[in-house]
């Protein structure tokens, strides 16, 4: 009988040992609020630059994530989100199902599960989930930055002139679709990009660039800065290198697409599609872009970096590549 009782007494103190660890390890949890990330591709850990983005917040952002509940990705986005919001008391989100709010979603123009808004002090501009983490930050980073936006087209290189007024050369139609207000840029002597930069155009440059220039656009970028470069065929050597640092390879191929080609018209020009999965920044396109002697692009991102590279268009399952030397063979 003293033994049973020995042991139940024993039992009772035991159990109460260990749910007071539990309660202890609760508390601990609860005050510091740090999660592991055990995964090998560290699929729960913000990267670097997310991180000092969101901690160096200066004032509210809202983000409205319009999203399908019932499925499983969900996850992954709460866990982003949640820790953003962890990081800096600006950071603020709500998840909304389009499903049971389709007013709220075409309010912000929601087409899109996976539909990110960012809304900070009267500006606002969407992403997709499924465009990255990095995408993510740089839509923040835009809805954040004060004043006006400018669109820089850069000069010095043989780039495309936005004065020019040959109507088959598309210049003069670019300068009227750009509301925004347009300046021209040199990297030399000044090797900055002025901080006022929205985004800055590399138009085809021709010429070679100089490190201090190539340093000065890494520098941009890297401070949260749009770059968008339309590179020909023949276009500026030292830019290929430059864009390996992003995950973009270009090796000295031309696309060519049969399948695309226009009625009647040489192989060499062909009508490109929008991938598997098309980029937000093509959606409001009505008809296929149409090239002529396409550089071959290939995308190489590295997420531990923060690099998430995304093809935009692609040929179809006929296309091929071909090296310049043979284009007057193959058209």
């Amino acid at each position: 009988m003293r033994a049973n009782l020995r042991n139940t007494l024993k039992l009772i103190i035991g159990t109460l040992g260990f749910l007071g660890l539990l309660v202890a390890v609760q508390a601990i949890v609860s005050h510091n609020n740090h999660r592991l990330d055990l995964t090998p591709e560290k699929k729960f850990t913000l990267s670097p630059r997310t991180q000092q983005v969101v901690k160096n917040l200066k004032r509210d952002v809202q983000v409205l994530a319009f999203i399908n509940s019932d499925r499983p990705e969900n996850f992954f986005l709460e866990d982003m989100l949640g820790r953003m919001a962890n990081l800096s008391p600006h950071f603020h989100y709500s998840l909304i199902d389009m499903n049971r709010n389709p007013a709220l979603a075409r309010q912000y123009h929601a087409v899109q599960y996976g539909t990110l808004v960012f809304e900070s002090d009267g500006q606002r501009k969407g992403t997709l989930m499924s465009s990255g983490e990095s995408a993510v930050v740089s839509t923040m980073i835009q809805v954040t930055r004060s004043g006006e936006k400018v669109v820089y087209f850069l000069t010095g290189h043989g780039e495309g002139d936005l004065a020019n007024e040959v109507p088959t050369e598309g210049y003069m139609k670019l300068r009227g679709a750009l509301a925004d207000q347009v300046r021209t840029l040199s990297l030399t002597p000044s090797g900055a990009v002025p901080e006022d930069a929205s985004v800055v155009v590399l138009l085809g440059p021709k010429a070679q660039f100089l490190p201090i220039e190539l340093s000065a656009l890494d520098a941009y970028v890297q401070r949260g800065g749009a770059l968008f470069i339309l590179l020909d065929t023949n276009g500026s050597p030292s830019l290929v290198p430059f864009l390996e640092h992003y995950g973009v390879h270009l090796p000295d191929l031309i696309a060519v697409d049969p399948g695309k080609r226009l009625y009647a018209g040489e192989v060499l020009t062909f009508r490109a599609s929008a991938t598997a999965r098309p980029h937000q920044m093509i959606l409001s396109v009505n008809a296929p872009p149409i090239f002529s002697l396409a550089r071959v692009v290939e995308v190489r991102g590295d997420e531990t970096k923060g690099i998430i590279a995304r093809p935009i268009l692609a040929t179809s399952g006929e296309g091929f590549a071909t090296a310049p030397q043979n284009i007057t063979k193959t058209g």
